[in-house]
């Protein structure tokens, strides 16, 4: 298929302005890591809220949730239930703490907050959390590389190795220059785009079927769940809620709360994600649901692939200037995950190990610092392109295995750590590293463990009432390790001064006998 010049021009001067972006933020982001990596902690409302949106749908959204609506019908709505809710309570009241925290004790990543809270001196929790967000940054962001082979290919008909190697290098080039001023100014753009066709493709769908009726005829001829939320198992339905437990712990979400430039905005800011999301969501449902009445099968798709909907209901609704428009939205969904994504693994590489770890007796320039963190960046994508094209997993799935892996690593153990005083740093260790063995185990258990370990998933499907989505388990299991070695060692010093700062917000009456 040959895409029209209008829909490739429209998607060529996207790409331009996010190079351009990158350019005009450069030199922002060339101060130090703070600049590079948090932009400064000088972030409005607008741009945190946006970009905690966007970077955390990822293709997920545009492509696996509209997908899973057309292969499965109301089902899907159980999977942005879960994540919608869980934000709100991240951004109403956890994301407070790690901003007040994290200026408090310079905390630039995930690492520097674990070791400043518990006072890790052997560096444990510091390399391990590294090592974890390195491990699964490269799949998430491979994960992204595959979504955008996926839609240069059904949209522009170009092959799908070529459209995952242009999404690389466009991601590669604006992240490398301009850092976190890039990505969080790119990301409120591509948060519109994505909310815009989210928006305007269902509403189009619909008034080209006559009305919604035609929408719960097609359902109805599928019977089952595609019309009734509640037909689906217990274990099902608390799999696809599962997938907010991810939400916790993805650090490329939770630097954005870090970002903001005044905490008392953090509400407000919890007001304008709460409506984007609540509206992308069900708008991504819908795109999956009136896709039915448009194509009977999934085989009517390209290469009967449920995540080809989103452009292939496009190409039967839109003109080529929308089209542009549409595609630009799948683009906008990827690229503001994987910017953010390469910025984390950056990060753990260059301030929590190399500059903390093996350079932490020199001093070492903060610019020379950004320049190792662009270096980090290819590297970060070379490895992760790596991955894209080994990997045979659908996106969704991929996704889901990265976010649902880094919820059970950390999502445990922050809440922990922000709300618990009890919490210890050998607690901590030990809910990072079982919330990381059980996702693995479960998610896809090696052969070899056979012989001594029992089949992982199906364990977990006969203890959780035939739960199998692996953050599940490995959320419990992490924050149950969590509890029970803290409760065996011996609480940090300062644990409760710590926790109450937090609690009565010990920077915001700072601001305000400053003011």
């Amino acid at each position: 298929m040959n895409a029209h010049p209008l829909t490739v021009g429209i998607l060529i001067l996207y790409l331009l302005i996010l190079i351009v972006i990158g350019a005009m933020s450069s030199r922002k982001s060339a101060g130090g890591l703070t600049d590079f990596f948090l932009a400064g902690r000088n972030l409005n409302k607008f741009t945190v809220a946006l970009s905690a949106v966007s970077s955390g749908r990822s293709s997920w959204l545009v492509l696996g949730v509209t997908g899973t609506a057309f292969a499965t019908g109301l089902n899907a709505v159980w999977a942005i239930t879960g994540y919608i809710t869980m934000e709100v309570f991240m951004f109403f009241y956890v994301a407070r703490r790690f901003r007040i925290f994290s200026e408090q004790t310079d905390s630039i990543t995930i690492p520097d907050i674990l070791e400043n809270r518990y006072g890790d001196r052997l560096k444990l929790l510091r390399i391990t959390s590294s090592i974890i967000i390195i491990f699964f940054m490269v799949a998430y962001v491979g994960s992204q590389i595959v979504g955008g082979g996926t839609a240069f290919s059904s949209s522009l008909g170009i092959s799908v190795t070529n459209g995952m190697w242009l999404t690389a290098a466009i991601i590669l080039l604006y992240t490398m220059l301009g850092g976190f001023h890039a990505v969080s100014k790119t990301d409120v753009l591509q948060a519109c785009f994505m909310f815009l066709s989210l928006v305007v493709l269902p509403i189009i769908a619909i008034i080209e079927l006559g009305g919604i009726g035609p929408i719960i005829d097609a359902l109805a001829s599928e019977g089952g769940g595609f019309t009734n939320l509640w037909l689906f198992g217990f274990g099902a339905i608390a799999g696809l809620l599962g997938i907010a437990l991810g939400s916790p712990g993805n650090p490329h979400i939770l630097v954005r709360y870090m970002s903001l430039k005044n905490v008392k905005e953090m509400r407000q800011a919890a007001m304008i994600g709460t409506v984007w999301n609540v509206i992308m969501g069900w708008g991504a449902i819908w795109v999956g649901l009136s896709g039915r009445a448009f194509f009977e099968s999934v085989d009517a798709l390209p290469n009967a692939n449920s995540e080809a909907l989103f452009t292939s209901l496009g190409e039967e609704l839109l003109n080529p200037f929308f089209m542009g428009i549409l595609l630009v939205a799948v683009l906008a969904a990827i690229m503001s995950s994987a910017d953010s994504q390469l910025l984390v693994g950056a990060s753990a590489a260059v301030r929590d190990i190399f500059d903390k770890l093996f350079a932490k007796e020199k001093d070492i320039p903060q610019k020379k610092l950004v320049l190792y963190s662009r270096l980090s960046i290819v590297v970060i994508m070379a490895l992760s392109v790596w991955l894209a094209f080994s990997a045979q997993e659908f996106v969704f799935w991929m996704v889901l295995f990265a976010f649902g892996g880094l919820g059970a690593c950390f999502g445990p153990v922050l809440l922990l750590t922000f709300y618990w005083k009890r919490t210890t740093g050998p607690g901590v260790l030990a809910g990072m590293i079982f919330g990381l063995l059980t996702v693995i185990l479960v998610k896809k258990q090696p052969e070899w463990t056979f012989s001594f370990l029992p089949d992982m998933k199906q364990l977990s499907a006969d203890l959780l009432f035939g739960i199998t989505y692996e953050a599940v388990p490995g959320f419990l299991v992490a924050a149950l390790a969590t509890v029970v070695v803290s409760f065996m060692t011996k609480k940090p010093v300062q644990a409760d001064k710590m926790i109450d700062q937090l609690n009565y917000g010990e920077i915001e009456r700072k601001d305000h006998k400053a003011s």
